[in-house]
């Protein structure tokens, strides 16, 4: 098995690399299901993509969050009264409650730590309003990286048990044994693509 590491290249390279892509379909597709845009958080924001988009689509701030300022630049280009940036952890963030519409997650929830996925998590359901949408990703145990020391996996049962307590409008699974990373190196992709919504 090739592990994290030794298949990717460093958070400054995939957020050079996933600078000129459109957002992603999933956050288009959440933002179909929810009219209140208010306020959102993009974790594991990476190139401000997903960032750029949200506050095109209107939501009136947005925070980023992660773990590197690998998009300074970007950044600079926003508009500050309607845009914070947030260097650090998803571990060490302070999620304040009931304060987000949207949270963006896309392939950010896996990077928490397994000692601590659980504390991280609640505080991330907590953080959505209610009527709120959380959309992203969890990493199946199938998927190349799994086992790789830092990273939290789940079954498809594990999963769907952790989200017991919202709304599930997606579950899409995506086993792809013979897929690609965006660097265009081999894997095998084994992913549950969430969009969830607080119970109002």
């Amino acid at each position: 098995m090739t592990g994290f590491f030794e298949a990717f290249e460093g958070w400054d390279i995939y957020a050079q690399k996933a600078a000129d892509r459109p957002p992603r379909p999933l956050l288009v597709e959440a933002l179909t299901l929810t009219t209140k845009r208010d306020s959102a958080i993009d974790l594991g924001a990476g190139a401000l993509t997903d960032t750029r988009y949200l506050l095109e689509q209107g939501f009136a701030h947005v925070t980023a969050l992660d773990l590197a300022a690998n998009a300074q630049a970007t950044a600079d280009s926003f508009p500050p009264d309607r845009f914070a940036y947030a260097i650090a952890s998803f571990e060490d963030f302070a999620f304040p409650v009931a304060a987000y519409d949207l949270i963006n997650a896309h392939y950010a929830l896996p990077f928490i730590h397994p000692d601590h996925f659980a504390r991280v998590f609640a505080a991330i359901l907590g953080a959505l309003k209610p009527g709120g949408l959380l959309v992203g990703q969890l990493f199946g145990d199938q998927d190349s990286w799994a086992g790789t020391v830092g990273m939290t996996f789940h079954s498809e049962t594990a999963a769907k048990n952790l989200l017991a307590g919202v709304e599930l409008l997606r579950f899409q699974v995506e086993n792809d044994p013979d897929s690609k990373t965006l660097s265009g190196k081999a894997k095998h992709w084994h992913a549950f693509h969430l969009i969830v919504r607080r119970p109002s």
